[in-house]
């Protein structure tokens, strides 16, 4: 017994590293966000535009504005309530949850995005009402 518990803490004390939460990584890693298509909310006919202000980065906080516009060009909120999430298709887990602040109409800036470990990640969009979750869109990122 006293043989398997020193393997399992030399594992363990092996294993360990610095936190990339800690900030004492020197160069994040940026991903690649090349998708070019469209993304609509097609529930309600809005145009999905994405600007990243910071990123994406791997073991840093990202930060990315969405705009919603109708047909005719202008921003516009959609009915229900907006959300976004990560989620990492290969691994089956997301990340740590975005904070969404509204700067104007049909604008939002996504905050504390992180992408936790490098590989491919699915950055998803979601229109919800009364707990309902009604359009969703989401486009992939690697890391």
């Amino acid at each position: 017994m006293r043989f398997f518990s020193l393997i399992l803490l030399s594992l363990f004390v092996i294993s360990c590293g610095d936190s990339p939460f800690t900030g004492k990584l020197v160069d994040p890693f940026r991903g690649d966000d090349s998708i070019t298509t469209a993304l609509r909310f097609e529930t309600e006919s809005l145009t999905i535009s994405r600007e990243w202000k910071k990123g994406p980065l791997l073991y840093d906080s990202s930060k990315i504005t969405i705009s919603l516009t109708d047909s005719a060009g202008n921003f516009t909120d959609p009915i229900g309530n907006f959300k976004a999430y990560l989620w990492m298709p290969n691994m089956g887990h997301g990340s740590y949850p975005i904070s969404i602040n509204k700067l104007a109409t049909g604008i939002y800036e996504l905050t504390d995005v992180y992408f936790t470990m490098g590989g491919l990640w699915d950055f998803h969009l979601q229109l919800e009402e009364n707990g309902n979750i009604y359009d969703s869109v989401s486009w992939p990122l690697t890391l």
